[in-house]
């Protein structure tokens, strides 16, 4: 699986550090005859703005219901859905792309299942890397996120190592290489080009959804301009790769 946020991973450290381990934590907080409620918590959760990552359980004992008591405001229970039954996927995109670091241990929401047998099923992360994305700010001192330790009713202090990143196979930045970037509603996106470069150009909304991709091709140094989407006027995200791989989402106003 292989989806807009690992693009955006890809750059978002710029020097050799490994950040601690990212603690993702699921705990049994209460059971009664129609829920099951837990707790979701975190440790070492510095600079993070996105994510994805996926749980499973037995669809046939519960099923997803909603979230509560969220402490981080562009968290809702919009960014969680049960794409199969037993298959709880979760993406998130801060809407300010600014972190808000919580306390360790802090409980950012909790995760509510209806009950359809007595004492529903065991909640557990899909251990795989493959399921685990991550979209770090640029105020968060440019460490990379290397690993997370996962804890559910399957696994405790579980750990998972992330694909290597950009830091590992240095490269120029994209958002080095490209300035100036410019977005009408009426889908005209222009920007300048510091170099003639292979690009292929992502329109996003704030949440993360994908609007329209506009495949590798190869850009001349100066000014281009290409026809991508008719918008409404508001804030956007579009994201630029490189033809390595290497990527950067950058914020624009369309008007």
């Amino acid at each position: 699986m292989r989806t807009i946020l690992i693009t955006l991973l890809l750059t978002c450290a710029t020097v050799m550090h490994a950040q601690e381990p990212l603690k993702l934590r699921v705990e049994l907080a209460e059971l009664t005859a129609t829920e099951k409620v837990y707790n979701f918590t975190t440790e070492n959760m510095v600079g993070i703005i996105g994510w994805q990552f996926q749980m499973e359980f037995d669809g046939t004992k519960m099923k997803f219901k909603e979230i509560r008591n969220v402490i981080q405001p562009s968290q809702n229970t919009h960014n969680f859905n049960e794409s199969a039954p037993g298959v709880l996927r979760s993406v998130w995109l801060d809407y300010d792309l600014q972190s808000d670091d919580f306390p360790d241990s802090t409980v950012l929401f909790q995760l509510v299942f209806e009950t359809l047998d007595t004492d529903g099923a065991p909640l557990c992360f899909f251990e795989s890397h493959e399921y685990f994305e991550f979209i770090k700010d640029q105020e968060s001192g440019g460490f990379d996120l290397a690993e997370i330790l996962i804890s559910d009713d399957c696994y405790q202090g579980f750990s998972i190592f992330l694909n290597s990143t950009a830091t590992e196979n240095p490269a120029t930045p994209v958002v080095l290489t490209i300035k100036d970037i410019f977005l009408s509603s009426t889908g005209t996106l222009s920007f300048t080009s510091l170099q003639e470069q292979e690009l292929q150009f992502s329109l996003m909304d704030v949440n993360g959804k994908l609007i329209t991709t506009i495949d590798h091709r190869t850009y001349s140094e100066g000014r281009n301009t290409l026809q991508c989407k008719i918008v409404v006027p508001g804030m956007y995200l579009v994201k630029v790769s490189a033809g390595d791989g290497v990527g950067k989402a950058i914020k624009v106003f369309a008007k």
